[in-house]
């Protein structure tokens, strides 16, 4: 393939540094890897998108539709992710993206063949463990293309891929599955991540590690991981921040795992009608918002870091009301509105996180601190939020029919509607750790 990268400027050091690469080159890797994290969100959510196909044929309650939207995901990339940071901050990150984008897009395809719970359980491990390689090296590649002062907006930008992926998963893979089936949607959704992993590897430059801080051209030392960790340790802005991220995720999480299904038991639409409208609606708002939020808290964080966490510990204090008035509503236009209000309330949690971990830290442990930011969010949100909302739900529903609320055929869609309401309150938790974090921010700082 042609070269995409002419004229790579040379390392530079403090402000000066204006990022590794053309412009042009640097939009175009941007581009790459919010194509690759679409693919992981893509292919992550497709579980939480198609359960209500699979669910009868398994035999499934909503708890282990729960430990297979959560902890089968969870514990395999959480394990993995601090060896593959690790490997990041030591080998090339593009090689090592590849050849996880590669691997969990197999594992995703996978998924379409299995013939029991048990197979699909453990495609859904190979996921896990193959979407642990995608941010730590991403995040890490980012930081050294762009110059401190740009890298919120990059970020951002970057997980505009969230909505993307969303918007893809539910719109291509609604329609396959109510035509073909859920196990082909499984293979269509799955399959693209091995053209996008070759692409990747051929076209995408490894940038000079930590090119920012850099005073001589020369590749940055690499501490090991117990002084990583010690670094780590030492900022108590980053685990604050990080534990509202997980607790706002455990409720992203866990509240979306059924929130389509939630739309099918009590709204009684299809799910291609949830595809095609939900999908992109949610989508297109959660990326324009994300260009705004990026933009934004680079301007407000110039004049004040502690906006990278205030901003976010405000917006999940408003999305407490609207997000109860979404499940509680008979009305679905009304329940859309209130989530697409609660989503741009929420929509600075997840780049006040990135941003934080590596600018509180020196560039040799980005790729770690990118790492522990998957092993504490998705922890608290993969690994506890899809049982916990699943469990109960299961027991509301128990709940329902004993206390006369609903008779039996409805207690599924009541049930599943308290367990939600019961989710969003836990928002509430996550602003007081937002707001801590946001004080501690400015001495914590690297940059």
């Amino acid at each position: 393939m042609a070269d995409l990268s002419p004229g790579l400027s040379p390392v530079q050091t403090g402000e000066s540094y204006p990022g590794y690469g053309a412009r042009p080159y640097r939009a175009y890797v941007l581009g790459v890897l919010m194509v690759i994290y679409g693919l992981n969100l893509m292919d992550r959510g497709l579980v939480a998108l198609l359960q209500e196909k699979f669910k009868p044929e398994f035999h499934l309650s909503d708890f282990q539709l729960g430990l297979l939207g959560g902890p089968a995901f969870a514990f395999f990339n959480t394990v993995a992710s601090l060896p593959i940071g690790r490997l990041a901050d030591r080998f090339n990150r593009v090689n090592i993206l590849s050849i996880c984008v590669a691997v969990w897009s197999l594992m995703t395809a996978l998924c379409g063949l299995a013939v029991s719970f048990p197979m699909l359980l453990l495609a859904r491990f190979g996921v896990g463990i193959g979407e642990a390689g995608c941010l730590p090296p991403s995040q890490s590649v980012i930081s050294d293309y762009f110059p401190a002062n740009k890298r919120a907006s990059a970020i951002a930008i970057h997980l505009i891929s969230i909505p993307i992926g969303a918007i893809l998963a539910s719109m291509i893979g609604a329609v396959v599955a109510d035509r073909y089936g859920w196990r082909m949607a499984f293979i269509v959704l799955g399959a693209p991540g091995l053209l996008i992993a070759l692409i990747c590897r051929l076209t995408v430059k490894e940038p000079p590690r930590g090119a920012a801080l850099a005073t001589d051209g020369q590749p940055v030392a690499t501490p090991n991981l117990r002084a990583a960790l010690r670094e780590l340790r030492s900022k108590s802005s980053f685990f604050h921040i990080a534990l509202a991220t997980g607790l706002v995720n455990f409720v992203a999480v866990g509240n979306g795992q059924y929130l389509v299904s939630f739309m099918l038991r009590v709204h009684h639409v299809s799910l291609t009608q949830v595809g095609l409208i939900l999908g992109p609606l949610v989508g297109g708002l959660t990326v324009v918002s994300g260009v705004v939020v990026g933009k934004a808290l680079d301007y407000l964080t110039a004049r004040d870091r502690a906006w990278l966490a205030r901003w976010p510990a405000i917006g999940v204090l408003l999305a407490v009301p609207l997000g109860v008035v979404a499940y509680l509503t008979p009305s679905f236009p009304l329940m859309i509105a209130m989530l697409l209000a609660q989503l741009l309330c929420i929509g600075a949690y997840l780049t006040s996180l990135y941003t934080t971990a590596q600018g509180v830290v020196q560039p040799a442990v980005r790729a770690t601190a990118s790492a522990m930011v998957i092993v504490v969010i998705n922890t608290i949100g993969y690994g506890f939020g899809p049982p916990a909302v699943g469990a109960l739900s299961d027991f509301m529903k128990a709940h329902v029919v004993a206390f006369g609320l609903s008779d039996a055929a409805h207690a599924s869609a009541q049930g599943l509607r308290y367990a939600l309401v019961c989710g969003v309150v836990v928002n509430l938790w996550a602003a007081v750790h937002y707001w801590i974090g946001s004080t501690r921010l400015e001495k914590d700082w690297v940059g």
